[in-house]
């Protein structure tokens, strides 16, 4: 059995983050309190909404952001499956290796520090449906190694229209 490890700094990120969450979306409550408690008597309704739609926008990236990179994810290489844990609620998917149709690897670049992290998506119909990466693991070579009885389907390289069939879900092998 594989167990992913988080990089040093991840952890306290997820800690720091859920913090920002819960403090961000408790002085969004007062203020919207606040402002509709007064509202008949204020004539600036708009940037009341605006803050409001904006704020609960931000929350709502940072909460899929944190749900979708706070996994734990755990190879069973005798059953063959692969196990994905969220680190807070410590909900658990599992997936069986027929599941999926194999996976690719490629390299994932960090747009601030611009290093290169080794990432593997696992696909299924041609599509991403879950993807691993070094940003966030320390042992991605024994993640790989985990997968060895998934069918590897090769490098690619995603260009940012490949990225952008990724995030809506397209395939993006021919």
């Amino acid at each position: 059995m594989i167990q992913s490890e988080f990089l040093d700094n991840i952890r306290p990120t997820f800690w720091i983050a859920l913090t920002f969450i819960i403090l961000f979306f408790g002085g969004l409550a007062y203020y919207a309190f606040e402002h509709f408690a007064n509202f008949q008597n204020s004539g600036n309704h708009r940037r009341t909404i605006i803050t409001i739609v904006l704020g609960c926008t931000s929350l709502l990236f940072l909460s899929i952001w944190l749900k979708t990179v706070a996994l734990i994810i755990t190879i069973d290489t005798i059953q063959n499956t692969i196990a994905f844990t969220n680190f807070f609620t410590k909900k658990t998917k599992i997936y069986s290796f027929k599941h999926f149709d194999g996976y690719v690897q490629t390299v994932d670049i960090n747009s601030k520090t611009l290093i290169e992290y080794k990432a593997l998506y696992l696909l299924k119909d041609k599509k991403v449906d879950r993807k691993i990466t070094g940003a966030y693991y320390s042992n991605i070579e024994e993640l790989q190694e985990g997968l060895k009885s998934l069918p590897y389907l090769g490098f690619q390289r995603f260009g940012v229209v490949k990225r952008l069939k990724i995030l809506f879900k397209q395939p993006v092998l021919e």
